[in-house]
């Protein structure tokens, strides 16, 4: 299958710590990705990379077959990348209303009829009503995080990338953005998701990604990786 975005033996130090080291990343369009490990793996590193925080020391990154390896972030968003981060970036002195608004207001801003149908369905999955004049600040923290997903979504990314989405659910609310999330993947849309609770990655991903010390350790199905008996011992603390 095409890779959508993929990454060529991708480095980052910080000093003297390697944060990535030789990451060959492969994801095909249309298929949802989980990039998991223990704590200290290099999972926020790569996240920054994929979307501009941080520039790699050495290696490239490709998204539709298109060097973006020196672009900036918002410059990736315009190319079809669409983020949303570990700690929310929703304009919380703003409306729900005005923060669904913003992103339709962006250079790439406008749907096609496959991204609107796509957002819709998030907005009428998650309960968000875009008129509503409540402040952001105001919500709870489910609907606070869901708000997020949707204004990514309002920009018609083609492909989606979040950094732990569920931190912070219930359960309920977990299994609830892990519907919307399949959803959205069965009707095309390329998902990747940088995550560590394993029982959201078993609801979602078609492959996962493990890394460990910085690179990647394995790679296959989720049946693959549960089974696997060294990624387990990573997570145990004990590899």
């Amino acid at each position: 299958m095409t890779s959508i975005v993929s990454t060529s033996a991708l480095e980052k130090r910080f000093g003297g710590i390697v944060a990535t080291q030789h990451v060959d990343l492969d994801i095909p369009e249309g298929e949802l990705r989980c990039i998991i490990g223990p704590n200290g793996a290099g999972k926020s590193t790569l996240f920054a990379l994929l979307c501009g925080i941080h520039a790699p020391d050495s290696g490239h990154i490709f998204l539709k077959d298109r060097d973006i390896t020196a672009l900036p972030s918002f410059r990736r968003v315009r190319l079809g990348l669409g983020l949303t981060f570990q700690t929310n970036r929703a304009f919380h002195d703003l409306t729900v209303r005005q923060n669904l608004e913003a992103p339709i207001r962006l250079p790439r801003g406008g749907r096609s009829s496959t991204s609107e149908e796509r957002y819709q369905y998030a907005l009428s999955t998650f309960g968000l009503d875009t008129t509503s004049d409540v402040p952001a600040r105001e919500l709870p923290h489910h609907r606070l995080q869901w708000l997020e997903i949707a204004m990514v979504l309002a920009g018609g990314p083609e492909v989606l990338l979040l950094d732990e989405p569920t931190a912070g659910l219930s359960p309920e609310e977990t299994l609830q953005t892990a519907r919307v999330l399949r959803h959205l993947n069965d009707d095309g849309l390329t998902i990747i998701v940088v995550e560590h609770d394993i029982a959201f990655v078993r609801e979602v991903a078609e492959r996962v990604t493990v890394l460990h010390q910085g690179a990647i350790f394995a790679e296959g199905t989720v049946a693959d990786i549960t089974a696997h008996d060294d990624v387990r011992r990573i997570y145990l603390g004990q590899a």
